[in-house]
């Protein structure tokens, strides 16, 4: 995916948007206080961006989810930025404060000149289908729908940047942890829709295994998206068949 027609997609919709000077506000606001927390704003929009054009819906709604995503945690702007940047493991009070951002966020944006779903993914981003979330222990329908794609992107940004306490992971080893994680905590058709095509977006290309065996991707396994079928020389390794064997890098 061209990533420049995605950031003027991102600069098109704030510019679009009658009160985009209120948004580039906030969003400078962001970059002040949380480099971090502005970057991983940037990429869930540009994820969020993608995963509306794999869910094929109009124009019109893949730019509101891509501000969505752009907005989604505006509220850590209320938080203490020596919780936000913490290296060490939080307390329990600390992390109590940090899930306090979605009420936060939602505040700020209510009385925006904005599409509803924009500020209800900022309320509901952290909620769960299986009510396992916050701050509203909501579940299934309850959850706005653009909250449901927007948690997805930002759970997938947030396990495959670096952070202090752990590197980056593999797309691969993102997939296999929504996997393991259980996938009822996500709407069936946004995870299967999200995870199919992270998946064929590698398709052709050339991968590591964690015993160093380097190959290339042939073919996805639909009842075990993490684990694809590598070709190797001449041989082919079926990764759902070899369960010592995973992708730890994508070369």
């Amino acid at each position: 995916v061209d990533q420049v027609s995605l950031l003027s997609e991102v600069s098109k919709t704030l510019s679009e948007t009658r009160n985009g000077i209120h948004l580039f506000d906030m969003l400078h606001c962001m970059r002040n206080s949380d480099d971090i927390t502005y970057v991983h704003s940037l990429n869930v929009a540009l994820i969020c961006n993608v995963f509306g054009h794999w869910l094929k819906l109009p124009e019109s709604d893949i730019e509101v989810l891509t501000l969505s995503g752009l907005l989604h945690d505006v509220g850590k702007l209320k938080l203490p930025n020596e919780i936000l940047n913490k290296e060490a493991p939080l307390t329990v009070v600390e992390q109590t404060i940090i899930k306090s951002h979605p009420t936060f966020g939602y505040e700020i944006l209510k009385d925006q000149d904005l599409d509803q779903r924009v500020k209800n993914a900022a309320l509901m981003h952290h909620e769960r289908c299986d009510r396992s979330g916050y701050p509203g222990k909501l579940y299934g329908n309850q959850i706005d729908e653009f909250a449901k794609i927007v948690a997805i992107a930002d759970v997938y940004d947030a396990m495959t940047s670096a952070r202090v306490y752990r590197p980056a992971l593999s797309p691969f080893d993102a997939i296999r942890n929504f996997e393991s994680e259980g996938l009822q905590k996500y709407d069936p058709h946004y995870i299967m829709t999200f995870l199919e095509g992270i998946v064929n977006t590698y398709v052709g290309y050339h991968v590591r295994l964690n015993n160093n065996v380097e190959g290339e991707i042939i073919l996805i396994n639909k009842q075990a998206l993490s684990k694809p079928v590598i070709k190797s020389n001449d041989s082919f390794i079926d990764l759902s068949k070899e369960h010592d064997l995973h992708i730890v890098a994508i070369l």
